[in-house]
C-alpha cells in the first residue's frame, strides 16, 4: 500500500499541470532575459489572443450576443468571496497585474474588475481591468502599468470589485 501511495505521489509531481491559454502563450513569448517592456507587450498580446478565442467560442454558442452589450452587474460580497475562494490568486510581474483563472459561475461571464493598491505615498489607488471570462470557463485580466507600492507593502493589492453579465 505504501508503495502505491509513493508511486501516486511521484506521478502527481511529475505530471504536467494543465496550463491555461494565457500561461501557454506568455511562456512562449518571454525568456529569462526579457525586459519589463517585452513582458508587458507579451502579456497584452496574450490577453488579446486568448480573449479572441473566448469570444469566438461564445459566439458559436450564442452566448457572446448576451454579453456584448450587457450592462454588467457588480458581484455581491458573498459572490466575490466565492470567486476569490475558488480561483487561483493573481500575481504582479514587471508591474503587470495578471489574474488568470477559471470562472466558478455557470450562468455569468465576468467582464470587469477593480483592484486597489498603494502608491509611493501609501495612498490607496484603484485600477480597472476589462476582459472576458466565460461562464464556467477560463480567462484572464491583465492590467499593464500596475504599480503596487514599495516592496515592503506589495501585498496590499486587493481585488475590490468584480462585474459580470448573466448568460442563459
Amino acid at each position: 500500500m505504501r508503495l502505491v501511495l509513493a508511486f501516486a505521489a511521484v506521478v502527481a509531481c511529475v505530471a504536467p499541470a494543465n496550463a491555461t491559454c494565457f500561461r501557454d502563450c506568455l511562456g512562449s513569448r518571454i525568456a529569462a532575459t526579457s525586459d519589463d517592456i517585452a513582458i508587458k507587450d507579451a502579456a497584452r498580446t496574450c490577453r488579446e489572443v486568448c480573449e479572441a478565442e473566448v469570444r469566438d467560442a461564445m459566439t458559436e454558442t450564442g452566448a457572446y450576443a448576451q454579453v456584448k452589450d450587457c450592462r454588467a452587474e457588480e458581484l455581491s460580497l458573498a459572490e466575490l468571496r466565492k470567486l476569490r475562494g475558488e480561483t487561483a490568486s493573481y500575481y504582479v510581474q514587471s508591474n503587470v497585474f495578471i489574474w488568470d483563472f477559471k470562472n466558478p459561475f455557470p450562468d455569468r461571464a465576468i467582464t470587469k474588475i477593480e483592484v486597489s493598491a498603494q502608491n509611493m505615498d501609501l495612498n490607496e489607488v484603484s485600477f480597472t481591468g476589462t476582459g472576458l471570462v466565460p461562464p464556467a470557463g477560463e480567462g484572464v485580466f491583465v492590467i499593464p502599468a500596475f504599480f503596487d507600492g514599495y516592496p515592503a507593502v506589495r501585498f496590499a493589492a486587493k481585488v475590490r470589485k468584480v462585474w459580470a453579465c448573466p448568460v442563459k
